[in-house]
């Protein structure tokens, strides 16, 4: 059996997670592997915020995350894996099938981040994240929007329902 490999991208809080999950629902017999549950970017081998992102992407070390995938890969027949580098990193990019983007704006995606992930931080806490965000990480997503997206092969609009992504996320895959 060959697994269909099907990567949602986009930059934090998009809605990749919550896609995905949703998918992998839907889709029962298919296997969810997410870029979140190995840090990837916390490793000491990561690049730092300031590198262009498109030298960035092949920095990364997926070597975690490319095992746990070579276990799964060609033994269920569809992988769902929320990773945000689509088509991008060359390690992951021979076995993918299909690329979703999902294009989310950067203030919607930045407040969705707060609430997700700031709930016990301090307002100084949340206030010098937003000015990392302003001085350096927005700058990659921008990047991410622009460089990631253009390679996929459907980008959603990440405000309109999370059905209507699901729908058309089945009509590529089908």
């Amino acid at each position: 059996m060959k697994s269909k490999v099907l990567v949602v991208s986009g930059v934090t809080a998009s809605g990749k997670t919550t896609l995905i999950n949703e998918l992998s629902k839907l889709y029962s017999f298919s296997k969810v592997i997410s870029f979140d549950d190995y840090d990837i970017d916390q490793l000491p081998s990561a690049p730092e915020p300031t590198v262009p992102l498109k030298e960035a992407i092949n920095q990364y070390d997926i070597s975690k995350l490319m095992n746990d995938f070579k276990q799964v890969y060609n033994n269920v027949p569809l992988i769902l894996i929320d990773f945000p580098f689509g088509y991008c990193h060359e390690v992951l990019k021979p076995y993918i099938t299909w690329v979703v983007y999902i294009k989310t704006p950067l203030d919607v995606a930045f407040a969705r981040q707060i609430i997700r992930d700031d709930q016990n931080k301090t307002a100084a806490e949340i206030i010098a994240w937003a000015k990392v965000y302003l001085s350096t990480a927005r700058q990659l997503y921008v990047d991410n929007q622009e460089y990631v997206a253009k390679n996929a092969d459907l980008v959603l609009d990440g405000m309109q329902p999370l059905k209507k992504e699901i729908s058309e996320v089945k009509r590529l895959i089908s």
